[in-house]
């Protein structure tokens, strides 16, 4: 499985070096209200809300491990420098999962999130939390 991460139509794209050791959770929720009534409670189904995704692992810095995927960086400052940067310009990246090169997902998020640290190996331990962007579709009248 691979993981890629993009921005700006392609501009910059980066295949992540270390999986997670567990494949990230897709957070799916609804907008539901429940409401207080003379009876009882009342739930009112609501529209979907924005899906959200936390990756946790790290970026080697200037090595090459034999679990590191193929195509990735070697230098793992360029995907703190990635997170950083999209977040600053408040642009939207893409992440996409594949599986033996078949798309398991495919959208566009915003940063929420993004911690670093280094770790004993001077490699970089980071959590990025995404949340789903929705590009909005103006109507012209």
């Amino acid at each position: 499985m691979d993981i890629v991460v993009s921005a700006n139509n392609g501009e910059t794209v980066l295949i992540l070096p270390i999986l997670p050791e567990n494949m990230p959770e897709l957070v799916e929720m609804w907008n539901n209200n429940t409401f207080e009534s003379i009876n009882n409670d009342i739930n009112l189904i609501g529209t979907k809300g924005l899906r959200t995704v936390t990756l946790q692992s790290f970026f080697p810095v200037n090595k090459n491990y034999k679990f590191q995927r193929a195509g990735s960086e070697k230098d793992g400052w360029k995907y703190v420098a990635f997170f950083q940067k999209y977040a600053d310009l408040r642009v939207p990246i893409r992440m996409i999962f594949l599986d033996d090169m078949q798309e398991l997902s495919n959208m566009a998020y915003t940063v929420e999130k993004f911690t670093a640290q280094i770790n004993r190996r001077k490699d970089i331990n980071y959590t990025v939390e995404l949340k789903e962007y929705r590009f909005v579709k103006v109507k012209e009248v």
